[in-house]
């Protein structure tokens, strides 16, 4: 049987403990090398010829060829900012035995991968190979303890995933060998066979080590043999050098993320951003021919109780006008004023079903309004939750939101820009803001001044976070917002005993939808639960056909609203999943994908 990928996984040629990474793993169990013969020649400024004769057994399957990797990096115990580099070129590669011998190389991840064999070759039995190459790096001048010249070597790196036998490595350096060591096994502690010396030679051997045991071999030399022979430094990029704490970066960090953030804060203070009339009362506009002088407002400026909403608000408006967002709220309560002013009746059949029936309501509807009951009935006077998941309905919560921002921006002209676009120019803002930070990061921290990018990204993830605060308010918008406020006062203080009826008007219900707007739903049912007990209050919920939660008021009756908002949200928001995406059996391709392969 042909394997996928024939094993010489990693002939690393390190310096002490050091290794490259595996690259491949062998198919065959039987796969190893019966004999490695390693001589290296030294000369004086450091650069060492390699030549590499082995012979690989490929046991019980065939393969088509060897491949070594050989680290070109490796770490520095005592200086986490810079990497040990290992300069090799590749030479010549033969093969005794007439194995192919032909060659690739590749760079990844700080280690050179040399293949040899042809991909459709295969061999059996035993091939012989030589590989030759030059290395820089492996020389350590003058070493403290010992006061040598050190060649030091990992011969056999810890990446084998053979066996190897009959091992025997021969260093020639300038001047006679002074001193030699050797040392296998995975945690480098057993000596070898044998580690003689005969003049300016060392020779090593060793009789086997298993997949993953290394062999490290030393030469000393007398100090001074090698001449400019001291490693190659890089500059190894850490989180430690590149964004380092010191006073300097420190403080022009902080000041920048200081100053990003103020400038923000003020850009999204109402004061900051909203116009008002200077010189009215907040929630008043000028009469007809009055003239007023238009300027920024005071931050939360108090305002006075309003016992009614702003005159020709609707609910969901005034939920746009509160916080800049057309959100799932602002849509549920538009549906609610609409059954209240009979343009619709909501059936709840159980905990998490809904029926709405249209009737032929009588007052004006604005856009928006017009948009949803249509898009809502589309198919009849009668629709449930369980139809809105269908994808005809998809158009419906964008739709209706889309229009709700019109209405609040061009026709009752309460912005100076539509509040999604420009949330979305922040959003677009925030995420430029993030990318020039992390960008400039990298770059500064080249230099060791990567922490300055911080207050980019800082900004950035803020802005991201704050993006429905950027959006400016008209002075006509400020007035009505400092009514709807009032108005949320009184919804959120009044007793039973405090509530202003109006003749012919269900106040209850006619205010209901703004109270979901504020927050304050259960406790207006609340109220108006007292006044029932009271007999001060009859509730007309012909709009709203209820279903196991007592009384109109109860906290059954607003948790069961809470839950329409959910149910409506989920099955629209599904009928708009299932109009992105065809059919695979039309083709045109799926979704997701990957793939892989090997050698």
């Amino acid at each position: 049987m042909r394997r996928f990928i024939v094993v010489l996984a990693g002939l690393t040629f390190l310096l002490l403990g050091v290794s490259a990474a595996p690259l491949a793993r062998a198919d065959s169990a039987d796969d190893s090398i019966t004999r490695y013969a390693v001589t290296a020649d030294a000369a004086e400024n450091g650069t060492t010829t390699v030549t590499l004769d082995f012979d690989f057994n490929f046991g019980s399957d065939s393969g088509h060829g060897p491949y070594i990797t050989l680290p070109l990096r490796q770490e520095i115990a005592d200086d986490p900012d810079h990497w040990r580099m290992l300069d090799v070129s590749p030479g010549a590669v033969t093969s005794p035995s007439g194995a192919s011998a032909e060659v690739q190389t590749e760079t990844e991840n700080g280690n050179l991968l040399i293949r040899v064999g042809n991909e459709n070759r295969t061999y059996t039995g035993t091939q012989s190979y030589r590989i030759t190459y030059t290395i820089r790096g492996l020389i350590a001048p003058k070493q403290a303890t010992s006061g040598l010249d050190e060649f030091n070597w990992n011969v056999i790196g810890s990446y084998w995933q053979v066996p190897i036998r009959n091992i025997t490595a021969k260093v020639t350096g300038p001047v006679d060998v002074v001193r030699t060591a050797c040392f296998a096994g995975g945690a480098l502690t057993a000596g070898c066979t044998s580690a003689t010396s005969d003049g300016t030679t060392a020779t090593f051997t060793q009789r086997s080590v298993y997949p993953g045991e290394p062999v490290q071999i030393t030469a000393g030399f007398p100090a001074g043999t090698f001449v400019g022979a001291e490693a190659r430094l890089e500059k190894r990029l850490t989180i430690g050098n590149m964004f380092p704490v010191t006073p300097v970066t420190g403080g022009i960090a902080a000041v920048l993320t200081a100053v990003g953030l103020g400038a923000l804060l003020r850009r999204t203070r109402r004061g900051a951003r909203d116009e008002v009339y200077l010189g009215l009362t907040p929630g008043v506009v000028p009469a007809p021919g009055q003239e007023a002088t238009i300027g920024r407002g005071a931050v939360d400026a108090p305002v006075a109780v309003q016992f009614t909403p702003p005159k020709g608000a609707r609910p969901g408006e005034i939920g746009v006008l509160t916080d800049s967002t057309a959100d799932n709220i602002d849509i549920t309560a538009t549906i609610i004023d609409l059954a209240v002013r009979k343009h619709l009746r909501i059936e709840q059949q159980d905990k998490n079903d809904w029926t709405f029936v249209q009737l032929q309501g009588r007052d004006q509807l604005n856009g928006y309004e017009s948009h949803l009951l249509s898009e809502l009935f589309q198919h009849g006077s009668t629709v449930t939750t369980d139809d809105l998941k269908d994808r005809d309905y998809s158009g419906l919560l964008e739709g209706t939101r889309e229009r709700l921002y019109q209405r609040v921006t061009s026709e009752l002209q309460w912005f100076k820009g539509n509040p999604r676009m420009v949330r979305g120019a922040a959003v677009v803002g925030g995420v430029a803001l993030v990318a020039l930070g992390a960008g400039l990061g990298f770059a500064l921290g080249l230099v060791g001044f990567g922490l300055i990018g911080v207050a980019a990204v800082i900004c950035g993830l803020v802005m991201l976070a704050m993006n429905n605060r950027f959006g400016a308010r008209t002075a006509d918008g400020s007035a009505v917002l400092a009514q709807a406020k009032g108005f949320e006062l009184y919804l959120t203080t009044a007793e039973a005993d405090q509530i202003k009826f109006e003749e012919g008007v269900d106040i209850f219900s006619r205010y209901l939808p703004y109270a979901i707007v504020f927050g304050v739903a259960e406790r207006w049912a609340k109220v108006f639960e007292q006044l029932a007990a009271q007999g001060r209050y009859v509730a007309d919920n012909s709009w709203y056909v209820g279903y196991g939660y007592g009384t109109f008021f109860s906290s059954g009756f607003t948790s069961s609203l809470d839950q329409l908002a959910n149910t409506m949200s989920t099955s629209m928001q599904s009928a708009t999943a299932a109009t992105s995406g065809g059919s695979g059996f039309s083709g045109g391709g799926g979704f997701g994908g990957g793939g892989g392969g090997g050698w």
